[in-house]
């Protein structure tokens, strides 16, 4: 059946417009909408209209179907058309709220491009690709050989010293490295000069020299977030990556960091080896008096006895003897390592290899107009969908549900207001902040600035929280007077 057909039928029947064939046949004035946008009236409304038709116009089962004009707002919900959407209902509920769908979209790519293109701080990238050795004892390259042949076996495994490579993740976020960097100078466009990257940090000349250690210690953590250090588990290349405000400082501190890596790879290395080194020196003098009180107790025992027939006189010599080739064999194992910690100590081979330097990146890596558009776009109207539908069910709801909305809305209000004006809920607070009160006010910050006592922050925060005690206990007290 069509809709004007079912018009005709029920303007016989006295009733003309959408909201009353809604009422008459218990459905919502939405579903009306939906069938004369079609103009198609559904089956199962047909059939009961069949069985509506057949009976007396003035029969109680015919004013029970649809009282005139007092029709009820009750509704099955098995007769609902709305329960069964189709593509057609979607889109005519689209087409119905297309200014709301356009106008979120607008407004979320307009923001976006807005905040992207003129408020977004530009974060420029630089990085270095470089290759770490999997081991410092690989470095002895064909020292290790070398020794070998003397029979000197030098160890070539992963050791646990902070000459290892393998600790250069933890030495980027270590303290010593952070003062190293901190004190370096570089050019920046914001201030048109040379400064010490800690003066740029804080954004203030001469900062060195107020509260040093304080301004390190938060430094630190910037530089921590400034400075990456990936390694690809499925590669054998780490990359060292830098992100700041300026591209030529980005690059330059790439830079310092390759060169500051070695030179502490360099320092920590040559402590060691010169320890090493003191220790096999001191023990060559040891092993050399040993060796030198061996030797003379064989001569003494050569001149004490010429003719050596009997057992026991060949026995004492042969321990002599014995104890003569240890202390030679220790003594020249100790110069071989000597010799060799002493070539060690005057290398200069630089433990990072890199593949690729640092260069001045070409462009902000944190800014990317097409695909901030295009995604704030998807948004806009996946959002503005929601709103649409949001916007219908709320205005084409039957009155009923729109009475329900209404009531919901009022209560909310209600509740929220008592809540703020319950002098329970005011007087719980107050005790509470009043309670607190002397841990907020009594607190003495690290660098206190006004009152001996507070920072600009601190002093921020007990402002707002006397500001909320006053308000409460005023609320507390006026509410108890009513």
């Amino acid at each position: 059946m069509s809709f004007s057909e079912l018009e005709q039928l029920m303007s016989s029947r006295g009733v003309n417009t959408l909201a009353e064939i809604a009422r008459a046949l218990n459905t919502t004035p939405q579903a009306v909408s939906n069938w004369k946008a079609r103009n198609q009236v559904p089956h199962h409304i047909v059939a009961n209209l069949n069985k509506i038709l057949q009976l007396p116009a003035d029969s109680p089962q015919a004013s029970a179907q649809y009282p005139n004009p007092q029709f009820t707002t009750h509704y099955s919900p098995l007769t609902m058309e709305e329960d069964t959407m189709s593509l057609s209902d979607i889109l005519l509920t689209m087409a119905e709220q297309l200014k709301v769908i356009a106008l979120t979209t607008f407004i979320f790519i307009f923001l976006t491009f807005t905040y992207v293109q003129f408020i977004q701080t530009p974060q420029y990238v630089s990085w270095a690709t470089v290759l770490l050795p999997s081991s410092s004892g690989g470095n002895l390259g064909g020292l290790a050989g070398l020794a070998s042949q003397f029979g000197v076996n030098v160890p070539t495994g992963n050791t646990a010293d902070l000459s290892s490579p393998s600790l250069f993740p933890e030495l980027l976020r270590s303290r010593t490295f952070a003062e190293k960097i901190l004190d370096k100078k570089f050019y920046t466009k914001e201030f048109g000069k040379e400064l010490t990257f800690l003066e740029i940090l804080n954004k203030k000349e001469n900062s060195t020299k107020i509260d040093r250690n304080r301004l390190i210690s938060s430094a630190s953590s910037v530089l921590n977030s400034i400075i990456k250090f990936e390694k690809s588990p499925t590669s054998t290349f780490s990359i060292i990556k830098v992100t700041t405000l300026d591209p030529v400082l980005a690059k330059e501190l790439v830079e310092v960091i390759l060169s500051e890596l070695e030179k502490l790879n360099r320092f920590f290395k040559s402590k060691a080896v010169s320890e090493k080194t003191l220790f096999i020196e001191n023990r060559i003098l040891t092993v050399k008096d040993q060796l030198d009180f061996s030797e003379k107790r064989v001569k003494e025992f050569n001149e004490n006895n010429r003719q050596i027939s009997s057992p026991s006189l060949q026995l004492e010599l042969s321990r002599l003897s014995r104890e003569v080739e240890v202390q030679k064999g220790i003594y020249l194992t100790l110069k071989q390592q000597y010799e060799l910690s002493k070539i060690e100590e005057v290398q200069e081979i630089s433990i990072v290899q890199i593949l690729d330097r640092p260069q001045v990146p070409l462009g902000p890596s944190n800014k990317n107009i097409k695909l901030s558009v295009i995604t704030s776009g998807l948004l806009g109207c996946i959002i503005g969908i929601m709103l649409a539908f949001a916007r219908g069910y709320v205005n084409n709801k039957n009155i009923d549900e729109r009475k329900k909305l209404r009531r919901i809305k009022n209560f909310i209000k209600k509740k929220a207001k008592d809540f703020l004006f319950d002098k329970r809920v005011s007087g719980i607070i107050s005790f509470i902040l009043l309670i607190v009160s002397p841990f907020y006010i009594g607190h003495k910050s690290s660098n206190p600035i006004y009152f001996d006592m507070y920072s600009p922050k601190t002093l921020m925060i007990n402002i707002l929280y006397l500001l909320t005690l006053t308000f409460f206990i005023g609320l507390f007290i006026r509410r108890k007077k009513k």
